[in-house]
């Protein structure tokens, strides 16, 4: 009942949907959003496919380490991936290019979801962390095609929400054959929700997986040699103010100190420079090499898939989403590149990674700007501390390599 009351509200937003998808299709052109591909309407497939859908970019990275892993072996599976975003397309092109045949995610009605199985012909559905879709999940389970729910996760909080929904949850947990959950804790709440037991199994987070590339220490921005560098990567709406603040404190401690600040979303870069220019800073962007000089005070990170590159870079770390109430992003990145790593008090969605970070003294929380300001002071003049709490942050992700293989091996079972 819950589930038609669901569908029923969702077509009543459908117009809306499609005018938010029509706006954001706008922003990045070269990734425009083909809107017949939101009502399932996709190139026709001539033989089955392996269905994998990531939300964003976070989620696509993971994918993409699934799939290499998966086409090495079974080079002839045809796998068709689906993002939510621009941003999670933009990152499958550049990792995967024309091995995959990408769409954008069909919205979640009946009518829309039944096309979309006719055409790309799924004979297995990989979903990435957390994706739960009334209607994806019933008309999958109709047609008995397996849902594996990889890499899941779900905070404390969203379990909650569920649980007031319980006979929908129920339902939807019904329709996997299987949830690889990265701890204890994110199987014990998918159980909760209706989950039987048999049918959860805890695999890690694949994100510990990730291969450290190989890149120069100033390929990000060859300007900047010997001098201290911080970085505030994945910031969001408010916070970008509290890092320019904390910025000033260092800089009149530690002259010449250095900062790049990289937006989460790519349609804040431009609002974000002229933050930086209007609160008196002098500044380059990563997109610009026109703009470049050693003596620039912030660096904007206006590109993307670069993250890694301008962790690399920086002596310090800090990651947004963590002084607005947005949960934080995930510190992986910058602890695998044995980086100190610091974060805000919201960290929700990433509560047992950074609490492992913590306790093991490679990460520490700060409370506000001003605290930020203090412990990057404090690190930029003790170098052994900061090394010291890198190498702890490096080995943290290094015992807790696995997932990738144990999942490879789940997914495999079911082709």
């Amino acid at each position: 009942m819950l589930r038609y009351l669901y569908t029923l509200l969702y077509i009543l937003a459908a117009p809306l949907l499609c005018m938010r998808w029509v706006y954001k299709s706008f922003k990045p052109p070269q990734y425009r959003e083909p809107l017949r591909e939101r009502f399932g309407i996709v190139s026709k497939q001539h033989k089955e496919s392996i269905w994998f859908h990531a939300v964003s970019m976070g989620e696509s990275n993971a994918a993409i380490a699934i799939i290499k892993k998966l086409l090495a072996k079974y080079p002839d599976l045809n796998i068709i991936v689906t993002t939510t975003t621009p941003t999670g397309a933009r990152q499958i092109y550049n990792g995967l290019g024309d091995k995959v045949k990408h769409h954008y995610s069909p919205c979640d009605l009946p009518g829309t979801i039944k096309r979309f199985i006719r055409r790309a012909k799924p004979r297995l559905l990989v979903i990435m962390e957390t994706e739960l879709w009334p209607n994806w999940l019933h008309h999958l389970k109709e047609k008995n095609i397996p849902v594996i729910l990889a890499n899941a996760r779900l905070s404390g909080r969203s379990a909650n929400k569920y649980e007031k929904i319980a006979s929908l949850a129920n339902e939807m947990m019904d329709a996997f054959v299987k949830v690889l959950a990265v701890n204890k804790h994110d199987a014990e709440r998918y159980i909760r929700l209706g989950l039987s037991k048999e049918r959860s199994l805890v695999t890690g987070n694949i994100k510990f997986d990730m291969d450290v590339p190989n890149f120069t220490d100033h390929e990000y921005y060859p300007d900047w040699k010997g001098v201290p560098v911080w970085i505030a990567a994945s910031t969001h709406k408010g916070e970008d103010e509290a890092v320019l603040k904390a910025h000033k404190i260092v800089c009149n401690k530690i002259p010449g100190a250095k900062l790049i600040l990289v937006p989460r979303h790519p349609e804040r870069f431009e609002a974000v420079f002229h933050l930086i220019e209007n609160d008196g800073y002098s500044v380059a962007r990563r997109s610009c090499p026109d703009t470049w000089s050693e003596n620039v005070d912030v660096l904007l990170g206006d590109t993307m898939g670069e993250l890694m590159k301008a962790f690399n870079l920086s002596d310090i770390c800090w990651i947004g989403g963590s002084f607005a109430e947005v949960g934080g992003h995930n510190p992986i990145e910058p602890a695998v590149l044995g980086k100190p790593v610091l974060t805000g008090p919201y960290i929700h969605n990433f509560n047992e990674i950074f609490r492992d970070l913590i306790e093991a003294a490679g990460a520490q929380m700060v409370a506000d700007e001003k605290e930020l300001a203090s412990v990057i002071i404090q690190l930029f003049e003790d170098k052994v501390r900061a090394k010291s709490m890198g190498a702890k942050a490096a080995e943290v992700i290094n015992t807790n390599r696995g997932a990738l293989d144990k999942t490879v091996s789940v997914i495999e079972s079911y082709l």
